[in-house]
């Protein structure tokens, strides 16, 4: 039997407070919990489309999804019902205890005691340390064939003076990201929907893509939302986003620590690095597809470098694949090393997503404190949005897991996967 746990409705001040007090996490201190609670919020992303620039003319969106090596992405379909569309997507959730590889080593100050393994492999009771939204998507595309993929923008904190009457609290991401799952068929709707909410949080870059390859780069937060980039197939192009605002209208609300242009956080270089290989890409006459695209979500360029100097979050590492560590034989979940834990190539035009758990170079572990990283996959497993009428079972209620926390195909993946596995 695998175990999925959610948090209960909200975390314990106790642990608000331990975390607040957490120096290597401070620069997001401002928001905590919904930073952390966002789905795949430490990213890189790429979006391209139209003739010329991708082999098919169609719209792609790749992502690595990175996250403490605890926090772990899983596979979902959702059945369409009533006027709700069907949708493939990834969603987050601590790993148990009972997922832990044997001798990983828990802090007292944690979400769990320390007590040997043989007294709490019974326990049903543990809970993640924060909120977490069961459902929410982080990289999905519907049965309408629209796609998006999220990497958590650093904005700076902004001065709580109170609601100005007239005016309404910031609206949720995750309800937001439902919301374009369910009801949205084009870039065009869910820009719609975006720029009609005066702010979101937690802040994101949201990459779009639809089946008729329109792709568009989108900043959202608690300073209103901006169009960064546009493409389509009359206007073929592609849009890189990491883990900070960079249109005109957002970029000066982003945290220092994550500039694009700071040297020593790992945004700038894996923006640099991915247009580098973009461009190797097509000096070489390929034209960007899943295949390319793999390769670009497995590129280790700057993975030499330290992650305890990431000043944006220490342990974190620098290449694309992150790699992030401690370099220790233990999980210290106080001061968590940060890596990609999945990587995802979205099609919209097939409604198709291409997930690998793990690293997306098929690597296994270097250090025992990248949590289940030696189960990474060395390649992608298709996954095909439920339409209506296409799939068995009753919509609208919680969305089917097909795969698992450790990375294993749950059979009810069958009626959704759409390659040998």
């Amino acid at each position: 039997m695998h175990h999925i746990l959610y948090a209960s409705p909200g975390p314990t001040r106790a642990l608000s407070r331990r975390l607040r007090c957490s120096k290597h996490l401070q620069p997001f201190f401002c928001s905590l919990f919904d930073l952390l609670r966002a789905a795949g919020a430490m990213c890189f992303l790429i979006g391209a489309t139209g003739p010329g620039v991708t082999k098919t003319g169609e719209a792609l969106i790749g992502s690595t999804s990175d996250d403490p090596y605890l926090f772990r992405t899983f596979v979902h379909a959702a059945l369409p019902s009533g006027d709700c569309l069907g949708h493939v997507g990834t969603e987050l959730v601590y790993a148990t205890v009972l997922d832990l590889p044997r001798g990983s080593r828990r802090s007292r100050s944690t979400w769990f005691p320390l007590v040997p393994a043989a007294a709490i492999k019974d326990r049903s009771d543990l809970e993640p340390p924060f909120q977490v939204e069961p459902g929410e998507v982080g990289r999905g595309v519907n049965s309408a064939g629209l796609a998006f993929a999220i990497a958590l923008a650093v904005e700076r904190p902004k001065a709580r003076t109170g609601v100005p009457e007239g005016r309404h609290e910031p609206v949720r991401f995750c309800d937001v990201s439902r919301r374009m799952m369910n009801e949205c068929h084009t870039v065009d709707d869910a820009l719609n929907l975006l720029q009609h909410i005066p702010a979101i949080t937690p802040a994101f870059s949201v990459m779009l893509a639809d089946a008729e390859g329109h792709l568009a780069q989108v900043e959202v937060g608690a300073y209103g939302t901006a169009v960064h980039e546009r493409y389509s197939k009359e206007n073929p192009g592609v849009a890189i986003a990491v883990n900070c605002y960079q249109s005109k209208e957002l970029n000066g609300f982003n945290l220092p620590e994550a500039e694009l242009h700071a040297t020593q956080n790992n945004n700038g270089c894996r923006s640099s690095r991915g247009w580098d290989l973009v461009q190797e890409q097509m000096k070489q006459g390929k034209l960007l597809d899943v295949s390319t695209f793999r390769d670009i979500l497995s590129d280790h360029e700057h993975r030499d470098r330290d992650p305890a100097e990431n000043p944006l979050l220490k342990w974190w590492g620098y290449s694309i694949c992150n790699h992030g560590t401690r370099k220790q034989d233990a999980y210290e979940a106080d001061a968590a090393p940060w890596g990609t834990v999945s990587a995802e190539v979205l099609e919209p035009a097939k409604k198709l997503l291409h997930y690998n758990y793990g690293w997306a170079c098929g690597e296994g572990a270097e250090f025992q404190d990248q949590l289940f990283q030696s189960h990474s996959w060395s390649h992608f497993a298709s996954f095909r949005s439920p339409s209506a009428g296409e799939h068995t079972g009753r919509g609208g209620g919680r969305p089917v897991a097909c795969t698992t926390v450790k990375g294993e195909l749950l059979a009810e993946a069958s009626q959704f996967l759409c390659t040998a596995f």
